[in-house]
């Protein structure tokens, strides 16, 4: 079990790749998220696991369900897994991410878009951690989430899917 209290970092309009596809969306703001996952291990050496992961905020809630694997033989948390997850999200987070209000599509020239709660996305996700000494490890993480037909059909989302890499230090006190 692990509970984090995270940040969110908002959104500018200034945020997309072409640099106006986000223009009359207005910027979100930064906020706190906590976050508690838990995994559960479906065999003794815990090369199998569910996983489950609940964001709560108050610019609403996201949940995690899957399955995960581990590679290799060690039991210290080094090493690579992969984890095959569903991703969900009430209307309120999902308005934040893919939604557009009546203000927003007037400055912007997008249709306005309301989206429901539901499933956001299915995904996979692969880490690995490595001791670089007795208290140091790197951390490196890649994921792809394939959307939802609905958040696929956001005029915000502009593709179907994203992906993300990630590379990290982690200190073990």
């Amino acid at each position: 079990m692990e509970a984090t209290i995270g940040f969110d970092e908002g959104r500018e309009e200034s945020d997309s790749d072409d640099g106006h596809h986000l223009d009359g969306l207005g910027d979100q703001d930064e906020g706190a998220e906590f976050v508690f996952q838990a995994r559960r291990a479906i065999d003794a050496d815990w090369r199998y696991w569910l996983v489950s992961r609940i964001v709560a905020s108050d610019e609403g809630n996201l949940g995690l369900f899957g399955v995960g694997r581990r590679f290799g033989d060690q039991l210290d948390g080094t090493g690579s897994e992969i984890n095959v997850v569903a991703t969900f999200h009430d209307s309120e987070y999902a308005n934040k991410g893919f939604g557009i209000d009546a203000g927003q599509a007037a400055a912007s020239g997008l249709p306005q878009t309301s989206m429901s709660g539901g499933l956001r996305s299915v995904g996979i996700d692969y880490n690995y951690r490595h001791y670089v000494n007795d208290n140091w490890q790197i951390y490196g993480e890649a994921l792809f989430e394939y959307y939802s037909s609905e958040v696929r059909d956001s005029p915000i989302a502009r593709s179907n899917y994203e992906t993300e890499v990630g590379v990290g230090f982690i200190y073990i006190f």
